[in-house]
Parts: structure tokens; C-alpha cells; sequence
């Protein structure tokens, strides 16, 4: 079962080129690569399918709703990593996380705490204490905490050292194994993609 589709998916800023014509599909429990140098329109491309900015022509279902009409259904059941993150800087991480868990059904105080364990997070540290680095971090775990069915990754390792890149890949392919999460992974690194 295809869990993303996109017909001839077109996004112009005025006389300006997002993306011309994308085509594509993604299969349940797929690990997806989405590969292409800066500027290629990746990004756009993500936005666009998370109801963020609307296409200017095309279509994309996502979970065969379509991203238009259906957005804030289909945004409850996905964890999206942006490739630049920005918080509420006086916040502790701990009540951030907690926050962003708000809006999704459940109690996740554990899954965070694991994630937050996994990825060598401190919850109580403020977050204009951290590094870039670390408010990746923050990022995966407020990613995933909520245990989506289809997770968005835009150049998600950028800022993580090589130990961290490591577990990281490790989680997403735990949580692509073992909950069934369908993973969309943009990057301008061919290896990350062939990871």
C-alpha cells in the first residue's frame, strides 16, 4: 500500500521555481530517500505534502487523503523533523517536550523519557543552554514521541557528531522495524540515503 503519492507536484513563489512536476510513491513501512543537492526543491517538497504551503499545481494524498483538504488529520499521525530547529528559548527541554506531547491523544511522559535516554538528552536544561547539536536532538525526540505512522526527516543529521549520526540511524530503524514507521529522509549526502 502506497502510504504517499504525488502526481505531478508543482510549487511556484510568484515567477520563482519551488519544484516542476515531482512524481512519486511511498510504500507502508518503507524507508524512503529523497536525494538531491541544495536549492533541488526537497524541502519545498516536504512542505508542500505537510500541508505547510499549498502546491501551485499537482496533487499528494498522504494515507490516500489529500494534503490540501485533509491536512490536520493527516498531521496527527506524522513526526516531522525540520533541517533547522527553533524553540521557546527559556524553556527547560523537559516542558517543551511535554508541550509538543499535548497536542497529540495519550500520555507520552515515558516515551519521552526513553527517546530522551536513547538520544543523551538532559530534560532539564533550558534550551538556549544547548548546543545546535542538542536541539537536534530535541527535535527527533519531539519527532517521535508521539509515535507516528509516517515520520519526515529533512537533513535530519545536520549538526549531529558521527557517534550520534550512528544511534540516530539506529533509532529510525528500530522505530521503522519494530512500529512499522514509514521513514521520508531528505538529504544532499548520498551515503546518508544509502545508509
Amino acid at each position: 500500500m502506497d502510504i504517499i503519492e504525488v502526481d505531478h507536484l508543482t510549487k511556484f513563489y510568484g515567477k520563482s521555481r519551488g519544484i516542476i512536476d515531482v512524481t512519486f510513491q511511498v510504500e507502508e513501512r518503507e524507508i524512503f530517500g529523497f536525494i538531491g543537492p541544495n536549492g533541488a526543491g526537497k524541502t519545498t517538497s516536504i512542505r508542500t505534502l505537510l500541508g505547510l504551503i499549498f502546491p501551485t499545481s499537482g496533487s499528494a494524498s498522504i494515507f490516500g487523503k489529500d494534503v490540501v483538504q485533509d491536512g490536520p488529520e493527516i498531521r496527527r499521525h506524522i513526526g516531522y523533523l525540520p533541517s533547522e530547529v527553533f524553540y521557546y528559548e527559556g524553556m527547560k527541554v523537559g516542558d517543551l517536550l511535554r508541550y509538543a506531547a499535548g497536542f497529540y491523544p495519550g500520555d507520552h511522559t515515558q516515551r519521552i523519557a526513553e527517546l530522551a535516554d536513547y538520544m543523551g538528552l538532559d530534560l532539564d536544561r533550558k534550551v538556549d543552554e544547548l548546543s545546535y547539536g542538542n536541539k537536534k536532538k530535541v527535535g527527533i525526540v519531539q519527532g517521535l514521541l508521539h509515535r507516528p505512522k509516517l515520520l519526515f526527516l529533512d537533513e535530519p543529521t545536520l549538526g549531529l557528531d558521527p557517534l550520534m549520526q550512528r544511534k540516530f540511524f539506529d533509532l529510525i530503524g528500530k522505530e521503522n522495524r519494530e512500529n512499522s514507521v514509514t521513514v521520508f529522509f531528505s538529504s544532499h549526502i548520498l551515503s546518508e540515503v544509502q545508509r
